[in-house]
């Protein structure tokens, strides 16, 4: 573990040479943010004026192809900005069924409103794993993300987040900068500290399966991550016997003149259900097997479970759950 702790709020002042540095060029941020303030305030409408603005900006037509846009086909934006609220969908929908690109949407919402909106580029986009049923639903999300950071981390503006955000999304995808005598402190502590960017990381990966059965996750997880896939499978394993006795009137426990009551463990369940002949030989064996690698994945340094027994492991438990209808 490293000294300190990791701080995003740091990587701001960092914004400008990070992209110069990586890119040789960064947006033009002030300089659109005052063309297009006057337009929240109500003292100017969207036009033709502020895309011609982004996209005589040379970082912007590096990353972005604005698609052809007549002064007519604004027209119904007419007064919308001025009551932007935030996460506001309505006003997201009506930008993106015009320019058809939820990054160039997120652009001009961002100079309109810098407070509560910020860009959903790529880069930042694959450091949050952010989910989405379409677009819209993505940057959404995408801003509730920054939310949590700006609250996390004190920042004043949403857009500020996504700024330190892609400023470390360029340490971590670039080399140099990795190395650099500046910021390899940063990536170092980034790496080596379980801060909220990681966390929102491992929520928005998990979403989409968290519905799962258990089983299933824990297969999902045996090529990345064998040991969480086996606990996962060790506690299935450890239900599936108690359940199992209990459907069949086997008591989990039992009394004893030292203790007045005594828990039985998984292999003393497993003998009694292969005493009651509710389970063969073979399965006995297996589901004793099993356990020892469950409790070589919890309790040993140095584990002897191979990536092959917990796939053996997964498979064959879900097997006997099939059979027994658990």
């Amino acid at each position: 573990m490293v000294d300190e702790e990791f701080n995003l709020k740091q990587l701001l002042e960092y914004f400008s040479d990070i992209g110069e540095k990586r890119w040789g060029q960064t947006l033009q941020l002030e300089v659109l943010e005052k063309i297009f303030k006057p337009i929240k305030k109500g003292d100017e409408e969207f036009s033709l004026k502020h895309l011609r603005a982004i996209n005589n900006d040379c970082a912007f037509s590096n990353w972005w192809k604005m698609p052809e846009i007549e002064e007519e086909d604004i027209a119904h934006l007419e007064g919308i900005f001025t009551k932007l609220e935030p996460y506001d969908k309505k006003v997201i929908s009506k930008l993106f069924d015009l320019l058809r690109n939820i990054e160039i949407v997120s652009c001009i919402l961002r100079f309109i409103d810098p407070q509560n909106y910020g860009i959903m580029s790529p880069s930042v986009e694959n450091i949050l794993m952010v989910e989405g049923k379409h677009e819209i639903e993505k940057y959404i999300n995408y801003l509730h993300n920054l939310e949590e950071l700006k609250e996390e981390y004190k920042f004043e503006r949403i857009a500020d987040v996504d700024m330190a955000l892609w400023a470390l999304a360029n340490i971590i995808y670039y080399s140099e900068l990795r190395h650099h005598p500046i910021y390899s402190d940063i990536y170092n502590a980034y790496v080596q500290t379980a801060n909220l960017i990681k966390k929102i990381m491992a929520k928005n990966s998990l979403e989409q399966i968290k519905e799962e059965q258990p089983l299933y996750k824990a297969e999902l997880f045996l090529d990345s991550d064998p040991i969480t896939s086996g606990l996962i499978a060790g506690r299935e394993l450890d239900l599936f016997v108690k359940e199992l006795c209990i459907n069949n009137g086997i008591r989990l426990e039992e009394r004893t003149k030292r203790k007045p009551v005594k828990y039985l463990h998984i292999p003393e369940l497993v003998d009694k259900l292969f005493e009651n002949k509710l389970i063969t030989r073979e399965e006995k064996e297996l589901i004793n097997k099993w356990w020892e690698h469950r409790c070589d994945l919890i309790h040993e340094d140095e584990i002897s479970t191979t990536p092959h027994d917990v796939k053996m492991m997964i498979e064959g438990i879900s097997k006997l759950k099939l059979k027994y209808q658990i």
